[in-house]
């Protein structure tokens, strides 16, 4: 099954994601506005689903010859704060940086204080960008990520004082807004990540609240998706909030052993089905493959 879910997530998520955000950023200086903004969305949400696709792939590969391996993804764009989101992101990859890279340089920058945390911090993800690889693009989302993390080092203490004066503390909608924040901070960030150079990047940044094409956005959207695809995309994502309630339930108490076989194979049939009449048609390799 958890194998299955990450085929599902590739081919029929991901892969059908791939094809409006490769048209756009393909070419991003022939696009303003929403398209722009329309691509980041849907390029955050491609790399999670490939990445995470291809990690309950290996999981349930693994499971095959009875290894549990540690789980990789926990709901990062539910996350309230960037620290949150490395807690949640490429979770194996996160706690190797902390221990091996973060650490020792807090550790020796520890008598400056805050500003040797934030210093390491800082540094620690400009290595974490060179580690994807030696473009600008990379150095520019570690970079940020970085400021992110090492900035909210001195934000916290006031962001808690302005929490209690306004009395939001703990509420939902403050989870929420902390939620919307931090994900679109994110999606700055996979501009750099995803842009082919950093002038891309910078194009699609000063663009995205700007609306002068002649193409109307339907016509561009379809140019990327295709009608059919768009249908079946869009089902397709608010049929996942339905399945991964099923998914992690499966994960935390074992679900599936405990449903009758009749329910459970109709499940399996369900998902085998769509990955073979919903998957794309255009192949692309895993996305962390270049890295």
């Amino acid at each position: 099954f958890l194998f299955a879910w990450g085929l599902f997530k590739k081919v029929v998520i991901a892969d059908r994601l791939a094809l409006y955000v490769n048209a756009v950023y393909g070419d991003v200086h022939a696009y303003t506005g929403l398209p722009l903004l329309l691509a980041t969305y849907f390029y955050a949400l491609q790399i999670y689903f490939d990445f995470s696709g291809y990690t309950d792939m290996a999981l349930g590969a693994a499971r095959l010859f009875n290894i549990r391996l540690t789980q990789n993804f926990n709901s990062p764009y539910l996350a309230t704060s960037i620290a949150d989101f490395w807690r949640r992101w490429h979770i194996s990859f996160s706690r190797w940086i902390l221990d091996y890279i973060f650490k020792p340089l807090q550790m020796g920058w520890r008598n400056w204080r805050d500003a040797g945390t934030a210093l390491a911090l800082l540094v620690t993800f400009l290595i974490c960008g060179l580690w994807h690889g030696i473009s600008w693009g990379f150095v520019v989302w570690g970079a940020l990520h970085g400021l992110y993390m090492a900035t909210a080092i001195y934000w916290r203490p006031f962001q808690k004082r302005l929490h209690k004066a306004f009395r939001v503390e703990k509420t939902l909608g403050l989870r929420l807004w902390q939620t919307l924040v931090t994900f679109h901070l994110i999606c700055v960030a996979w501009v750099f990540f995803r842009a082919n150079t950093l002038g891309d990047a910078l194009h699609v940044i000063s663009s995205i609240f700007i609306c002068r094409s002649s193409m109307s956005l339907h016509d561009q959207v379809l140019l990327g998706l295709g009608s059919t695809n768009l249908v079946i995309l869009c089902s397709v994502l608010i049929a996942m909030v339905f399945i991964s309630i099923v998914v992690n339930k499966f994960r935390n108490i074992n679900f599936l052993a405990e449903t009758p076989t009749s329910i459970r194979w109709l499940l399996y049939y369900v998902l085998l089905s769509s990955i073979i009449l919903l998957g794309s048609h255009k192949h692309s390799q895993f996305l962390y493959l270049n890295y």
